[in-house]
């Protein structure tokens, strides 16, 4: 247990173990009624929690996903395992085990128990994929090739289990249909999505009442892309932000018009409230190292820390140890 969980245990079980005066022969009342005891130990239950510890060397965590239990899923750039962390357990497992390659983005379809993620080859020499997973048992349920030069790089899935990938290098968002044999273009840019040679433009995607939201890591854009009845992608819109958004990375809607968003390269984490083409842009939290992905869980967020700085080489010094994921409170 850490922090606040700790320290509100510790009160819950103060007040119903209760007090006995010493030598007075009376006992001392109670801090708190039993029943607010009981009250407290049940919010600090839900606050559990503080923050996800990997206890894994050169682990260097990328992606995050979270299924409706609480279960969450992390996943490692460095060697491609991925770890879990079951409800009410404060530790976390192996889960899928290494394969020599990297996983980034990552999200949980509740309805059929299906992990997703963004499997890459950081060689290049092999393409990425885009690989479905048992969310329970970790079997495999199927992979699906990105083209020459692409890189999985996020995901999202609407209300029907439509999965949205970003092609980081080709500008693409590309589409599988629930059952789909084929994972195909949906949307494209290429005077908007498309970044310099080897550097990553499209990044976070988020999908919310009928539309899919995209940023581009390189510039800091961030865009609306309609999804026509037919399922086929619409208008691609620009919404300009406030202030700057900086190098944004994972994206995920907190609720209908507000989205947060992690801004990598500041160290920062952002909320946007969005408002036709423009958003009221809010700091809810600064400081950390690196940060990737988001997801939600128990009405708060949870950040991950990639530290690539030290995987990259562009700080030389060992990466902080355990690899963390960091709750931030929003309620």
């Amino acid at each position: 247990m850490h922090g606040r969980w700790m320290m509100a245990a510790l009160v819950a079980a103060g007040v119903l173990v209760g007090c006995s005066g010493a030598g007075t022969g009376s006992a001392e009342p109670p801090l708190l009624s039993q029943a607010q005891g009981a009250r407290a130990a049940t919010r600090a239950a839900r606050r559990f929690p503080e923050r996800l510890h990997i206890p894994v060397p050169d682990f260097f965590p990328e992606g995050i996903a979270h299924a409706s239990d609480g279960t969450f899923f992390v996943g490692s750039y460095a060697d491609g395992r991925v770890m879990r962390q079951r409800p009410s357990v404060p530790w976390m497992e192996p889960f899928l085990p290494p394969t020599g390659r990297a996983v980034a983005g990552m999200k949980v379809h509740d309805a059929t128990h299906t992990l997703w993620l963004c499997d890459l080859d950081l060689t290049q020499q092999t393409p990425d994929q885009l690989r479905a997973f048992d969310s329970r048992t970790g079997a495999a349920r199927g992979a699906w090739a990105f083209p020459a030069g692409g890189l999985c790089n996020d995901l999202t899935l609407d209300s029907q289990g439509t999965v949205y990938v970003t092609d980081s290098f080709l500008g693409v968002v590309r589409r599988l249909k629930p059952n789909g044999k084929t994972l195909e273009p949906w949307a494209s840019d290429p005077a908007r999505f498309m970044a310099p040679p080897g550097v990553p433009g499209l990044n976070g995607i988020a999908w919310s009442e009928g539309a899919v939201y995209v940023v581009k890591y390189d510039s800091g854009d961030l865009f609306r892309v309609d999804v026509r009845p037919d399922g086929s992608a619409g208008a691609i819109t620009a919404i300009t932000p406030d202030a700057p958004i900086g190098y944004p990375d994972g994206i995920v809607f907190q609720a209908p018009g507000v989205l947060l968003v992690v801004d990598n390269d500041n160290g920062r984490f952002l909320k946007l409230n969005l408002s036709g083409d423009s958003a009221a842009v809010t700091v809810l939290a600064t400081g950390f190292d690196n940060p990737t992905t988001v997801a939600l869980h128990d009405g708060d967020a949870f950040v991950v820390q990639s530290q690539f700085d030290h995987f990259f080489g562009v700080d030389a010094t060992p990466p902080d140890m355990p690899f963390a994921v960091k709750r931030v409170w929003l309620r």
